[in-house]
């Protein structure tokens, strides 16, 4: 790989040259990614590309398992039916780990324009470092993403809501800063009678859905799904704290439509398009559409912020949640490493990378930072404000599996199949179990906190901050 990665300023310059000999063959790039407007929008930009003799060729597949599966199973032969792809930020360490993507270290060592430093560092690490605090990195931070709250302003507005609303609950009607508010906002707007309901919310099994959202609350409440150092999920997953956390979500389905527990986004955005929900946990990915009157009837209305954090049973406050979105990484059996370099070198370039963030989230800082993305729309400044609570799955390459289970055991506490409690300790006993196959050493330690977070990751704070 070296070799060729040595001759890559020249290689670079070469494919990008104008007026390229006709008798030089046309090359074809192909990626994976799941359909939707970020893929729409990357290759609409890609057909501005100067070198006229590459063209990027999608292969996209729907949201959610086949989207990892098609990657999944060209590297599981070491194929080439794909150059590039966009993967989830937890894929990273089975993808890397399995040897199967390039290490861009030597990307950004040889070339003249890509560098580690053009990334917020957080953001680089999410989207693309194996193992986690290595310093190797083998994806791009291609479309961030996090979970954002989008809310009624009609109905917080509304004089005669906020009066009966402070009679009820002795405060203010506000956006809510913590979980325990947004319980309380969510029940006063709760009115089957009149079709509206307080809170909407992903718990489906498919893929990722119940345990993203889910995720959000555990950390929030001081939980954790495992520990890093010493691999111990019992004590931590079931924790007394994720379960709090991981209660207070399956509670919030009270507050909504019938049938929500089996939702997976697409039915979040349609029942609040249809003025269903007052307020929803919802990714910022989907905000441009939410915004977009011609598919969100009270568009006018929409408004969108931080998602609440919550006050713990050791009384911090902490506000952390899933992050979302995909690292774009190559395909270590791929041909075409230097045509596939040379075009990321031109599509992370700001002006590329401006006109991809008019309609999705971009990894360049540059144009994080301008003033012009800030203020592009009513979401742009709070998804930069929202980078910094993002937390994430397990960065394992047994991720695949952890996922299934918890996704398993997460959908049987929404059904009711299992207590909050059951179905955590049940999915740190298979995690566990599932840790050890692979060759991992539990370490356990002579006792177990009750708040996670003050161990792992302490971020608990002594009063509420607000998000700003």
């Amino acid at each position: 790989m070296r070799n060729s990665l040595t001759l890559l300023s020249s290689a670079s310059a070469a494919v990008l040259a104008l007026g390229m000999s006709s008798a030089q063959a046309d090359t074809e790039l192909t990626f994976v990614w799941h359909a939707g407007t970020c893929a729409d929008a990357l290759l609409e930009i890609s057909k501005d590309y100067p070198d006229t003799s590459v063209t990027i060729v999608p292969a996209l597949v729907p949201y959610g398992p086949e989207w990892h599966n098609k990657i999944a199973s060209e590297f599981a032969i070491q194929g080439d039916g794909f150059d590039f792809a966009m993967w989830d930020s937890q894929s990273t360490a089975e993808f890397a780990g399995g040897g199967h993507a390039v290490n861009l270290n030597e990307v950004f060592e040889n070339s003249a324009v890509l560098s580690a430093d053009l990334f917020p560092p957080a953001s680089l690490s999410q989207y693309g470092e194996y193992p986690d605090n290595s310093g190797q990195f083998y994806g791009l931070p291609m479309n961030q993403d996090a979970y954002g709250l989008m809310y009624r302003r009609d109905l917080f507005e509304d004089p005669d809501e906020q009066a009966a609303f402070k009679e009820k609950y002795g405060r203010d009607l506000t956006v809510p800063e913590t979980y325990q508010e947004a319980m309380e906002v969510a029940e006063f707007f709760t009115r089957p009678d009149e079709g509206l309901y307080g809170w909407g919310q992903m718990g489906g099994r498919e893929y990722d859905f119940a345990t993203t959202a889910s995720n959000s609350f555990l950390w929030s409440f001081g939980g954790e799904l495992y520990n890093p150092e010493t691999f111990e999920v019992q004590g931590y997953l079931n924790s007394p704290a994720s379960i709090e956390g991981v209660q207070a979500y399956v509670d919030m389905f009270k507050y909504g439509p019938p049938g929500a527990g089996s939702w997976g986004f697409d039915e979040v955005n349609a029942a609040f398009q249809q003025g269903q929900l007052a307020m929803a946990m919802q990714w910022f990915y989907f905000n441009g559409s939410n915004a977009d009157p011609e598919v969100n009837r009270f568009a006018d209305s929409t408004a969108f912020g931080i998602l609440p954090g919550a006050i713990g049973s050791d009384g911090k406050f902490r506000r952390q949640f899933s992050v979302g979105g995909q690292g774009m990484g190559i395909n270590k059996y791929s041909e075409k490493l230097p045509e596939l370099v040379a075009f990321m070198e031109w599509y992370f370039q700001p002006e590329q990378q401006a006109r991809y963030a008019a309609v999705c989230q971009t990894g360049l800082q540059s144009v994080l930072e301008s003033a012009d993305w800030q203020g592009l729309n009513s979401y742009n400044a709070q998804f930069s404000t929202a980078l910094q609570y993002l937390n994430d799955y397990w960065h394992l390459p047994e991720y695949p599996v952890l996922l299934d289970q918890l996704q398993e055991e997460i959908s049987n506490a929404i059904t009711g199949t299992k207590t909050v409690e059951e179905a955590l300790t049940d999915a740190a006993n298979r995690h566990e179990r599932t840790l050890q196959r692979a060759g991992y050493e539990i370490k356990r330690g002579d006792s177990t906190p009750d708040v996670p977070d003050q161990m792992i990751t302490p971020v608990g704070m002594d009063s509420v901050v607000p998000a700003n």
